[in-house]
């Protein structure tokens, strides 16, 4: 069952509607593979942009892995070195967590008071 109102638009088209139509109607227009060769194009930078990041990330991680093995060792020694009465605080002089959330929040209406002032 067809409703009334399209039945009616489809029966009071006007000038530019039916121009449009014919418009669209009419066959396609022959590009000599334009348009193949800029989709190519689109989806070769798509692939591009996918596989960029992570290649980056890999390539990172493998040049950092040494210097990173080489920072914990460089702390693990440290470590040994510190004397005792450093090694054993209590755990009430490390901060709490309720610290760390009012420190972010304070931050975080911070850094919205700069954007708010900038606009």
């Amino acid at each position: 069952m067809t409703s009334k109102i399209i039945n009616m638009a489809e029966r009071l088209k006007e000038k530019e509607d039916e121009g449009l139509e014919a418009l669209f109607r009419s066959g396609t227009i022959e590009d000599n593979g334009f348009s193949n060769r800029v989709m190519a194009r689109v989806r070769r930078g798509i692939w591009i942009r996918r596989w960029t990041l992570p290649t980056a990330v890999l390539l990172g991680g493998v040049v950092a892995a040494k210097p990173a093995g080489e920072l914990l060792m460089a702390m693990a020694k440290a470590l040994t070195v510190m004397p005792q009465d450093f090694r054993s605080l209590p755990l009430e002089s490390l901060p709490q967590a309720t610290v760390f959330i009012l420190g972010g929040a304070a931050i975080g209406i911070f850094a919205l008071f700069i954007k708010a002032l900038e606009e």
